[in-house]
């Protein structure tokens, strides 16, 4: 187990099953990537940045004609990303410390962070240093669990109960918005988003979720149980299963 626990290590350890997870199923959490774009308008040319990028999964969800560079923490993370071939594209990674992002003061039009930044105690250099890299009138868009939603209850505590590695996470709340005013951000706005990871079926979530999380000490049909009772499934529409899932959409602008 680690202790404390910080994004690099644990994805050093793990990042391979996740990535598994991500190629597996890859339209399986389609919602929560594209909410993190809710209301923003994406133009040609944006210079764009994903920090932590995990295995550059949010560049399918960009249009073709914008920059994006994915800046990585994890060097396992990096050669999965790199043994794709993704590395040669117009969409490159950076191995590089999230208090040091290897980018320019003003040069970025957007600043992403998905799903990674609860293990993260300390967040306040990674805020400092998008402001810094962040144009005049620039926006960051910051998506991660509540600290009091059934996402981070559930990552702390079934789920964390069965991974040998543990879980503790530090996720957002309403101090992370005044933090991020504190250095300087304005128009600093958060909702919580509700929606589904989509599958066939409810086994199908607890294999996906088994690989993403590393649950290795409770079988799939054992996580399948849990997730139906602490976070629930739904039927859709067209037939699929639906897995509840919710997390925190933070804004954040650099003054003009």
């Amino acid at each position: 187990m680690f202790s404390p626990e910080d994004y690099a290590s644990i994805f050093n350890a793990r990042a391979d099953a996740y990535h598994e997870a991500m190629r597996r199923w890859p339209d399986a959490r389609d919602a929560e990537f594209t909410t993190l774009f809710k209301g923003i308008a994406l133009k040609t040319g944006m210079h764009v940045i994903d920090v932590p990028s995990g295995g550059g999964y949010l560049a399918r969800y960009l249009p073709n004609d914008i920059s994006l560079h994915h800046l990585e923490t994890s060097e396992l993370f990096a050669r999965l990303f790199k043994e794709e071939a993704h590395s040669g594209s117009k969409h490159p990674l950076s191995l590089c410390e999230l208090e040091k992002l290897p980018e320019p003061d003003n040069s970025t039009d957007l600043a992403c962070s998905l799903a990674g930044l609860h293990h993260i105690e300390d967040k306040t250099p990674l805020f400092k240093e998008l402001f810094r890299v962040l144009k005049p009138g620039g926006v960051t868009r910051i998506a991660d669990a509540h600290s009091e939603s059934a996402t981070a209850a559930f990552l702390d505590g079934w789920m964390g109960n069965h991974n040998s590695m543990g879980h503790h996470g530090w996720y957002l709340n309403e101090s992370t918005l005044d933090t991020l005013r504190e250095i300087g951000f304005t128009d600093v706005t958060a909702v919580n988003e509700e929606y589904h990871w989509v599958f066939n079926s409810e086994q199908e979530a607890a294999a996906y979720c088994k690989r993403l999380f590393g649950i290795d000490l409770a079988s799939t049909e054992e996580t399948e149980a849990a997730i139906r009772e602490l976070l629930g499934f739904d039927t859709l529409e067209n037939g699929q299963v639906g897995m509840r899932w919710s997390l925190y959409y933070l804004s954040a602008y650099k003054p003009v």
